[in-house]
């Protein structure tokens, strides 16, 4: 081998290598002429070897570099070099929040020199490798503080070649270089190992990281894995579900083995109980949780969207999938029959609050509150359950900012199967020979139509949007101040023509430790919902309704381009196209928050926190009746209000442990007070549409009024928590409300719960079954204030500007007369709870489940009468009764498979409730009117029996030739409908009505599945009920709208009864009976829908390391795509029952759409 060439490639490529082949060869050959010739030379080579090295050395760093930094980031000196070098720096990000600011003055300086001054006074070293600089701990360095596994200096060959004499020299020398290249070859070498149990077997799907990055892998089937690690200053984490995790340092090794313990963290984590925290172990109340991780998978507008299908006891379900409506949210039934049966929003800490202000991404968890040992502290309000929702906070560390946006194109889920113009033609022609009139169509007409077809109106005022959503937030600071700033615009279009809701929201969340012993947190929120939507009723005169209804032999313009505002064949004179884009419901609003959460550390173990909220904010609504509504009126409305909340809530905590016991105690004083002003205007009879809302003295009327109302609450509240041993738990807590709204102002709440952790005692220590297990039982009470600010105060009403009574009389005088009676004995509706539960996990906590039975009595029921008119009519309200709840709930989540790359994580969650009419004060039932406007639909409320059961007739089908004679006696024919005679009188009157459905679920369940292969995520979650009815307005219509056959659309008649086809379809008829609100409207309303499917492709690290991000990850998914459900109409899930009487009643629901949506999510 020639010697310079060795040098170089000593030098330049594998030094140690080459070196240590050389050696081996030539200077450990022990022949006596070889031995005399290399001792001699030793000297010469060493010097000559060591001359070589420098000289490459200095001309590899021989690249000059000037800076100039006084007290500087290390970070922004690390770059100047970087640039100025060519040299790139590898290092964990974590290192820079440790290093020491800089200053720094050389000029046309070496690399090393610059690198040597940089580091001197830092807890960090460097080696350098080819063109990269490592940077590590000190205390992590292999060798000396410039010198690592990686890298070959200069130095290091300085002090390994030191010269002795004869042989023995030479092995040490070759020694020294074998350990060298030992030390390169493994820095090189990928790390392997196996990881295990406390028992010895192999773990498969164990997560194995390079701590502070993305890189990694897992384990397969046998627990063994394989990383290739370059940084061997770098630590691997190890995790796996059920088990604690550990991290091991690389150093020098390159096979680890690694043995798991079970883990205890899942039971030391800590939930939010309201007024504090807890362990998740030590909780004695049935509550669930909802993180940000999960809400993340879907495209939510809404955060009610969150709860559906995602956990037991909470059922939530559309009442229109008109854009920005809100979701029914039912949480273990229905508790009121005239208040509101939504839960109580909690919004970091502020009671109330509006759930519309907060943007789904910008929550950290939704904890649901459900028995009455978790929702008694909130005492009158706890009722229908609480929803604790807590926004995210920023996190110490340099700053992040996350990007999202997604795009969706929406469409509607099905469309009825209506006739064609031809059909409906011929139709119309058998309605008017039937009832003796000519037919409506010639035969020319009529085949006209056969040939060119007419108008699709649900085409013709159905469109597919394209909604938008951009998500921005920048987190981060220090251990002592953090922050995150949040911005969202949500675009959302409807469904049909001329609807819209955007909504732009923005959030600043400041946590800042003041110092040891006060913490100071400050949340402002700004939300501006921005709605339009075409004066939408739900009813008859919707546009939607009218879709459905309308001539589709008539063109949506005539030929001079005017809408057609009347059909010449029916009874409905609303074009819906044209009342869709010539009447405006416009509505916005500016919604301002801000929180200040001040924590004092009075003693170890005793806090003062004070949390004090104020909200303000500004509806405005505009609303305007154009010509082509079809009514000749034209009319314009404003409405402007402005409210305020304030909460002050002042809360002492206190914990300790005595030995073997831990004790939490919590006192509180809380007070709330709103304010409302309102103004209303109104134009009625307007000259001229142009400048509609915004000149309402073209009105040739006009009515104005104006309104103002307070109210205020005051509570106290005290718990107690209570662990021995963390085996046996016990909670305690007794709330007092006093509220403006009733004369009987203060209730008190008390609640109590005991827990059990088995999986604590001794005989459950060996236990091969449960990883964990606790038993639980809780008792408590809450109420609902369901009334108004002064609804037992007696009031006046004006006769407005114009004269109404005649006093003297003669001459009529406005008048101040007494307006609807009032209770001035009202109670809180009060809700006594039981429930008992069970919480487990399996196989190292791979898999957990949750049952929990509960029955909850409502008692003091409140319901609004109709007072008798020498009282002053109106309605006016009575604590009249109770209801009883029992219900179910069953909950089994884990992680059913994580082998290698693939891991699938599950949830399945089923709930059944039954509720029941216990007591109407004295009453036997109580008939309640339902929604809409021509078929008068009905409940019933009756004692024995469920809540909001449908009322009306059971329909039998359609009397036959052969009962003529029977039919008659009923006033009937063949061909008319036929119903049960409860009494047999021969007659259809109200004494034949009976429950004939009932539009509450018997159970409802949820399906969240997540399958990750490498990159590639797959989710896709199942949503259903089951055992509800529906009553269909919608399709009762399609047979004709307030009673007139012409207007029949539907397919079905095309199949009524006849003589030669005797159907269960009644035929055209002039007996209105047919029309009666009865079961041939009311269908299973029972569904399975696939909610979301989504596909997620995670970029790998290598590029976002190069692209110097932290995360990007592409999405395709679809909401909505299809529905199991026996139910003809557009959409199972809607309705427009909102309370307990008329849920399951359907007139004109917008359905939830059918959206497809591509999305992304950056971090850098």
């Amino acid at each position: 081998m020639n010697y310079s060439t060795f040098y170089l490639r000593l030098c330049m490529t594998d030094p140690w290598g080459q070196l240590k082949e050389f050696i081996n060869s030539r200077l450990l050959d022990n022949s006596p002429g070889m031995k005399r010739k290399w001792i001699m030379r030793l000297n010469f080579t060493s010097i000559l070897l060591l001359a070589a090295c420098l000289h490459l050395y200095a001309a590899g760093y021989s690249q000059r570099i000037s800076i100039n930094e006084r007290n500087a980031p290390l970070e922004k000196v690390l770059d100047k070099i970087e640039k100025q070098s060519g040299y790139s720096f590898f290092l964990q990000t974590e290192l820079l929040t440790k290093s020491n600011k800089v200053s720094i003055h050389l000029k046309n300086a070496t690399l090393e020199t610059v690198l040597d001054e940089l580091f001197k006074n830092q807890p960090l070293s460097y080696s350098i490798i080819s063109k990269t600089i490592v940077i590590k701990r000190k205390e992590e360095a292999l060798l000396d503080t410039r010198a690592n596994a990686f890298t070959l200096q200069t130095a290091e060959v300085r002090t390994g070649l030191k010269v002795e004499s004869g042989a023995e020299s030479v092995r040490k020398t070759s020694d020294i270089l074998t350990d060298k290249v030992q030390s390169f070859k493994s820095a090189l070498a990928p790390i392997t190992g196996r990881v295990t149990d406390e028992k010895g077997e192999g773990l498969p799907g164990v997560s194995i990281v390079v701590k502070g990055t993305q890189k990694g892998t897992t384990s397969d089937t046998r627990g063994q894995f394989q990383l290739d690690v370059t940084d061997r200053g770098a630590t691997l984490v190890f995790s796996f579900v059920g088990y604690e995790s550990q991290e091991v340092p690389i150093g020098t090794q390159t096979t680890l083995n690694v043995t798991l313990k079970v883990s205890e963290r899942g039971l030391q984590e800590v939930v939010v109980v309201g007024y504090g925290e807890q362990r998740k172990s030590d909780v004695t109340g049935a509550t669930s949780t909802v993180t940000a991780k999960e809400i993340a998978k879907r495209p939510l507008v809404r955060v009610e969207q969150a709860l559906q299908g995602t956990t037991s006891g909470v059922v939530v379900a559309s009442s229109s999938g008109q854009p920005g409506r809100g979701l029914s949210v039912r949480i273990r039934g229905s508790n009121s029959i005239t208040g509101s049966n939504d839960p109580l929003y909690v919004i970091d800490g502020f009671i109330g609050g509006n759930i519309e202000s907060i943007n789904p991404n910008d929550i950290e968890s939704l904890e649901i509150l459900k028995d009455a040992s978790a929702t008694a502290i909130y005492g009158s309000r706890g009722s229908n359950g609480v929803v604790l929702i807590t926004t995210k906070s920023g996190q110490e560390g340099k700053a992040k900012v996350n990007f999202s946006t997604w795009f969706s194109r929406a469409s509607m889920p099905k469309k009825l199967s209506l006739m064609n113009a031809y059909d409906f033609a011929r139709t119309v022609n058998t309605q008017f020979t039937s009832t003796g009139n000519p037919p409506a169509f010639s035969d020319d007409r009529l085949q006209t139509l056969r040939a060119n077809g007419g108008t699709d109106w649900q085409n013709e005022l159905h469109q597919e949007p394209l909604l938008q959503n951009y998500q921005l937030d920048v987190s981060g600071g220090s251990a002592n101040v953090k922050y995150l700033l949040s911005a969202n615009y949500l675009d959302q279009p409807g469904l049909i023509l001329n609807q819209y809701y955007k909504r732009t929201t923005l959030r600043a969340n400041i946590d800042a430790k003041i110092n040891d012993r006060i913490n100071l947190k400050f949340n402002v929120a700004a939300v501006l919902p921005q709605n339009r939507n075409t004066n939408y009723s739900g009813d008859l005169t919707d546009p939607f309704t009218q879709a459905t209804e309308w001539d589709p032999t008539s063109p949506v313009r005539d030929q001079t381009g005017a809408f057609i505002l009347t059909a010449p064949y029916a009874s409905i004179q609303f074009n819906p196209v044209a009342r869709a884009t010539s009447q405006f419901d416009e509505s916005r609003n500016t919604n301002l928050a801000g929180t200040g959460i001040l924590t004092y550390r009075i003693l170890d173990g005793l806090t003062f926190t004070t949390n004090t909220t104020y909200q303000v904010s500004s509806p405005f609504n505009q609303t305007l009746f154009g010509p082509g509504t079809g009514n000749g009126v034209l009319y314009a409305q404003v409405n402007a209000s402005r409210n305020w909340n304030f909460q002050n809530s002042n809360f002492l905590t206190y914990k300790a442990n005595f030995g073997d016991h831990g004790l939490t105690v919590t006192a509180l004083y809380e007070q709330q007070q709103g304010q409302g002003m309102s103004v209303n205007a109104r134009a009625n009879s307007l000259s001229t549409y142009a400048l509609g809302y915004y000149n309402l003295s073209l009105g040739t009327t006009q009515q104005t009024s104006s309104g103002y109302s307070a109210d205020a609450l005051q509570s106290y509240m005290g718990r107690v928590n209570y662990a021995y041993k963390d085996k046996y738990l016990l909670t305690a807590s007794v709330r007092t409300d006093g509220s403006s709204h009733l004369t009987q102002k203060y209730s008190t709440f008390p609640s109590l719960a005991l827990g059990w952790n088995l999986s604590k005692e001794a005989f459950m220590q060996n236990s091969k079954l449960f990883s964990d297990l606790k038993v639980r039982a809780s008792y408590g009470q809450t109420g609902n204030q369901a009334v108004g600010a002064y609804a037992t105060i007696a009031q006046v009403t004006t006769g407005g500007t114009q004269p109404a009574y005649y006093y003297d009389g003669t001459t009529p005088s406005v008048a101040t007369p007494l307006g609807a009676p009032v209770s001035s004995s009202l109670k809180w509706e009060t809700t006594t709870q039981y429930d008992a539960g069970i919480d487990a996990s399996f196989l190292n906590g791979r898999l957990r489940f949750t049952a929990d039975v509960y029955q909850k009595n409502i008692s003091n029921l409140l319901y609004s009468y109709q007072a008798p008119f020498y009282l002053g009519g109106g309605n006016y309200l009575r604590n009249i009764g109770s209801v009883e709840n029992k219900g179910l709930e069953f909950s089994l989540s884990g992680t059913p498979v994580s082998v290698g790359k693939l891991r699938w994580t599950s949830n399945f969650n089923i709930s059944f409730n039954r509720n029941k009419v216990i007591d109407l004060g004295g009453l036997d039932n109580v008939i309640v009117n339902g929604v809409g406007s021509a078929l008068n639909s009905a409940s019933i409320l009756r004692v024995g029996r469920p809540l909001g059961e449908f009322y009306g007739y059971q329909f039998l089908g359609t009397w036959k030739t052969s009962e003529a004679d029977q039919a008659a006696q009923f006033g009937m024919k063949p061909g008319d409908a036929k119903y049960v005679d409860v009494n047999n009188d021969h007659a259809y009157t109200a004494a034949d009505r009976m429950p004939i459905g009932n539009g509450t679920p018997k159970y409802s369940f949820g399906f969240i599945n997540d399958v990750s292969y490498g990159n590639f995520t797959l989710s896709f979650m199942f949503q259903g009920t089951h055992g509800n009815q529906i009553y269909s307005q919608t399709l009762a219509y399609l047979w004709g709208g307030l009673g007139d056959q012409r207007n029949a659309t539907t397919t079905d008649a095309l199949n009524i009864w006849t003589s030669s086809n005797q159907t269960d379809n009644p035929a055209f008829s002039n007996t209105s009976k047919n029309f009666n609100n009865s079961s041939r409207y009311v269908y299973d309303g029972s569904y399975t829908k696939l909610k979301n499917l989504s596909l997620t492709y995670r970029i790998p690290d290598n590029l976002l390391n190069k692209a110097k991000m932290r995360n990007l990850e592409v999405y395709v998914s679809g909401q909505n795509l299809f529905t199991i459900t026996k139910y003809p109409g557009y959409d199972p899930e809607v309705s427009n029952g909102t309370n307990a009487i008329t849920q399951g009643l359907e007139m004109g629901v917008i359905p939830n759409p059918r959206t497809y949506t591509v999305g992304l999510r950056l971090g850098l």
